[in-house]
């Protein structure tokens, strides 16, 4: 069985001004009260920690910011669009026998209220979600041990240098996908296995990873 772990937040919904909207009404912090572009720009060229730090967030607050985030997240997921043109991709995945997975730091429940309400429910195996923000390894290791994947049959997609460094930790080719948290600039410096900047690149990339897979 060939299988696709998708990325949620970034990847699949597009959640960047929630989640910042989210992030200022937990913190306070002025720099986040104002969405524009000079803003998302910024917080697309850092790593998570770099803007934590910027924030002057200390890490032992983030498990309850994250805990909720996520509940409020439940209130406003109305607000979230779909990525533009991933339907199309699960679509021409699923015609192509792929398996698809989540595997999210968001929560489980929000991740499939997500799907359900796009109609993009029944493109998915499983829906892995709650997982640690730096914990996506872990939580795609246990994917693959239930689902009985190996590493020569996943490929992963994400949006963000965490699941580059997740895929690496695991030896799994990643696509690293340019329209989502981190700027294309700062993906490429750890070296994704393919980098794309736009859905309709993603079946391509792929099928490029496949081979990667074969060579390797």
């Amino acid at each position: 069985m060939n299988a696709v772990v998708f990325d949620f937040d970034g990847t699949i919904a597009d959640s960047f001004n929630v989640i910042v909207e989210i992030a200022y009404e937990l913190t306070k912090r002025e720099q986040l009260a104002d969405i524009n572009h000079a803003l998302e720009m910024r917080l697309n060229h850092q790593s998570l920690n770099q803007t934590a730090k910027l924030l002057k967030i200390p890490r032992w607050q983030w498990p309850w910011l994250l805990n909720r985030g996520r509940k409020i997240m439940a209130r406003d997921l109305h607000k979230i669009p779909l990525i533009k043109g991933m339907d199309e991709v699960f679509k021409q995945l699923k015609a192509n026998h792929y398996e698809l997975f989540v595997v999210s730091s968001n929560s489980k429940a929000n991740v499939e209220r997500f799907l359900a309400e796009k109609e993009l429910a029944g493109y998915f195996q499983n829906i892995s979600g709650g997982v640690g923000l730096f914990d996506k390894s872990r939580a795609i290791k246990r994917l693959m041990r239930d689902n009985k994947l190996k590493n020569d049959s996943i490929i992963y997609v994400g949006d963000e240098v965490r699941d580059i460094v997740a895929a690496k930790q695991l030896n799994i080719p990643c696509i690293a996908v340019g329209w989502g948290y981190n700027s294309e600039a700062l993906l490429a410096r750890y070296s994704p296995t393919v980098l794309v900047n736009s859905p309709t690149q993603l079946v391509d990339a792929i099928s490029e990873c496949e081979k990667y897979k074969s060579a390797s």
